[in-house]
């Protein structure tokens, strides 16, 4: 009983720490959990999970990722997009659309041990990120989006879980 206290109180801090965060697109956690996990957790923030569908997504995202102090090379963030579905080809969760834009590393995707089914972003060296397809059952940190961008703040875009 008192664990289920402690999340709802949690959930509740986390829910008024990112309303109170202006009205930044991208929320970044620093929470590490499964492709799955993370999905469910953008949701039950009230957000999206993150998809980029163009060049300018994956700047803004970038961007939304350069404060981070502690991002190290291959530090990986869950994106959106899987193949579960189909074994052949990504489809971004939320949209359902498939991709028409990538930032693939080179020689990704792979699907290592026919294991690879979702997608991360990483970072590949400093201030440089690519995609990769990885286990779902890794736990790595993921990106949220606010369901509509809203241009009441100042231009700063990130904010963190």
């Amino acid at each position: 009983m008192v664990k289920i206290e402690v999340n709802l109180i949690l959930f509740a801090y986390l829910s008024l720490f990112i309303i109170s965060v202006c009205a930044n697109k991208y929320v970044v956690s620093n929470q590490r959990v499964t492709f799955h996990e993370a999905h469910s957790r953008c949701r039950q923030y009230g957000l999206d999970p993150a998809e980029i569908l163009s060049e300018s997504d994956e700047k803004e995202i970038e961007q939304a990722l350069l404060p981070i102090k502690d991002l190290g090379t291959f530090d990986g963030f869950w994106i959106f997009a899987s193949k579960l579905a189909d074994k052949k080809n990504y489809y971004w969760l939320n949209s359902n659309l498939p991709l028409f834009y990538s930032a693939f590393y080179q020689g990704q995707p792979d699907n290592t041990g026919e294991k690879e089914h979702c997608l991360e972003l990483y970072q590949a060296s400093t201030g440089v990120f690519k995609w990769n397809d990885n286990s779902c059952d890794i736990k790595n940190r993921f990106i949220c989006q606010r369901k509509q961008k809203i241009n009441s703040c100042d231009d700063n875009r990130s904010a963190v879980l």
